[in-house]
């Protein structure tokens, strides 16, 4: 995964400084989740990684995926990444994209799952917690999953706190192996 961090940033990066000049931070974000969730694609992932149709092929079938009026730039992406064979980068560009622009804007996406259903009112307080550990606005999602026994997982950016009780064995475990 580092990996692919690593190859996709300059991109990120040089297409977050082209959307900025032209003042369209957003609609490159846009453009840029909708090619990102299309490379993910298990069919489309597919057909980046065959070597037949050729780079520019792949580029135009991508760019299908763009609404009408999407950024000229987000095309321009997509041939250079097809000439450096790269378009298997796009979730990661879109993701990386993503995070320049909330830190720009001032905001966090942050994602809780939790072992249990929790009330609005207990989420509100965990954002409040969060806004004030982070100093940003807070886009908070969460989601269920069963599996953590208890507790909560909670992703901010690059930070991961595991406060579950899965999370608590496994490093019970850890430690008594030793």
């Amino acid at each position: 995964m580092a990996e692919l961090a690593t190859l996709a940033r300059p991109y990120a990066r040089a297409v977050f400084a082209v959307a900025q000049d032209s003042g369209a931070v957003d609609a490159f974000g846009q453009g840029l989740t909708l090619l990102g969730a299309a490379a993910a694609a298990p069919e489309v992932a597919a057909m980046l990684a065959a070597p037949r149709p050729g780079p520019a092929v792949k580029a135009q079938e991508l760019a299908a995926f763009l609404p009408e009026g999407a950024p000229e730039g987000l095309r321009a992406l997509l041939t250079v990444l097809a000439e450096n064979k790269r378009l298997a980068l796009l979730p990661e560009i879109a993701t990386q994209y993503a995070v320049a622009r909330d830190a720009l804007e001032q905001s966090l996406d942050v994602e809780v799952v939790l072992a249990q259903p929790a009330d609005e009112a207990a989420l509100e307080a965990l954002k409040g917690a969060l806004k004030a550990r982070f100093k940003k606005d807070i886009v908070l999602t969460h989601r269920i999953d069963p599996a953590l026994l208890g507790g909560a997982v909670i992703r901010a950016g690059d930070t991961l706190i595991d406060g579950s009780v899965r999370g608590r064995l496994g490093r019970l475990a850890d430690a008594l192996r030793v």
